[in-house]
């Protein structure tokens, strides 16, 4: 017997029905609408590239424009956007825009698909499958473990007891998760809104690649703009944190209780130390060691380099000579 995630928890991932005109929601934001009806009534809110005739998307980047089929935009000033709605601060109109009109995904389509479960597969009874999931042959599904809507699951996986996936989240060949680990919900995205905190809509989702490792109790955010993407071959220790948006190299190692922030890219072949966090928008090029219980602030652009202990992170022979250093003044 396969479990199914019940259709309450579906609907609140996908949002349920909803809709409403675009003088509601100019009011509800503060909006001043150019080049659009009111009475435009808007279903969901969506990226701009993809945007139907009924859904809302939003323009940061003035350089960027919609396909042009988008119900409503999103946009700082007005200028030549047709449908728009001009607002101060577009990210967080459209952080805003969620407590109204449900998010569609990217991804949003796979979960509408029938599902597919292969027959060689083995399943778990106490296992909750979301509709329009796919899992590949020989892959191993143990008990408690939640596959949200639209997730993806490729040969020869070994999921193990209690994992949580959701977010549309595509996993490839011959992936091992460990035990409690949560892949796909929502990331640690949030803009702050007078005296208090907006979550930032996530439209991405999660991409793991061939032979990925990863062990237990490790979270990896969704996307937010883009998929957060674990390259072939990467292995990931236990309480490891991949923040959303990031991008991990392939057949890079990060030690236990490590944590990168968003939208961080990690190269190929790279190797990270226990503890270590990585910031923000932090870029490390391939091959790059970082030693344990090192904070990453600034970006390394030298492949193969050695960054050691310290705040911030800094080349090693730097941090030895520093400790040397150091000792040699308390003599």
């Amino acid at each position: 017997m396969r479990g199914t995630e019940p259709a309450r928890a579906r609907g609140l991932e996908q949002g349920a029905l909803m809709s409403l005109r675009v003088s509601e929601l100019a009011a509800r934001l503060g909006a001043r609408v150019e080049n659009l009806s009111t009475d435009v009534r808007l279903t969901a809110l969506a990226m701009a590239d993809s945007a139907g005739a009924d859904e809302l998307c939003f323009i940061a980047d003035g350089r960027v424009r919609p396909a042009g089929r988008a119900g409503a935009v999103l946009v700082h000033a007005a200028a030549d956007h047709r449908n728009a709605l001009v607002v101060d601060d577009v990210m967080l109109a459209c952080a805003r825009s969620c407590a109204w009109l449900p998010v569609r995904r990217n991804g949003a389509a796979r979960a509408q698909r029938i599902s597919s479960l292969a027959s060689s597969a083995t399943i778990a009874s106490s296992a909750q499958l979301g509709a329009g999931v796919e899992i590949g042959e020989g892959s191993v599904i143990e008990a408690r473990v939640v596959l949200g809507d639209g997730v993806s699951i490729g040969a020869f996986c070994h999921i193990d007891v209690g994992t949580v996936i959701r977010g549309e989240a595509t996993i490839g060949n011959r992936v091992r998760i460990g035990a409690g680990s949560c892949i796909g919900d929502a990331g640690f995205a949030y803009l702050r809104d007078g005296s208090s905190w907006c979550a930032m809509p996530g439209f991405g989702s999660v991409c793991i690649g061939d032979d990925v490792s990863i062990l237990p109790q490790v979270v990896i955010h969704a996307g937010v703009l883009g998929d957060t993407v674990i390259a072939q071959g990467c292995i990931l220790d236990s309480q490891v944190l991949i923040g959303h948006d990031s991008m991990i190299g392939a057949h890079s190692a990060i030690a236990g209780q490590s944590a990168v922030a968003g939208a961080a890219r990690i190269g190929r072949g790279c190797r990270i130390g226990g503890k270590v966090g990585i910031g923000e928008g932090v870029e490390i090029a391939d091959g790059v060691t970082i030693t344990a219980m090192s904070m990453v602030t600034r970006s390394i652009g030298s492949a193969g380099a050695r960054y050691s202990s310290g705040w911030p992170a800094e080349p090693s022979a730097t941090w030895w000579r520093r400790v040397a250093d150091f000792r040699r003044s308390r003599q």
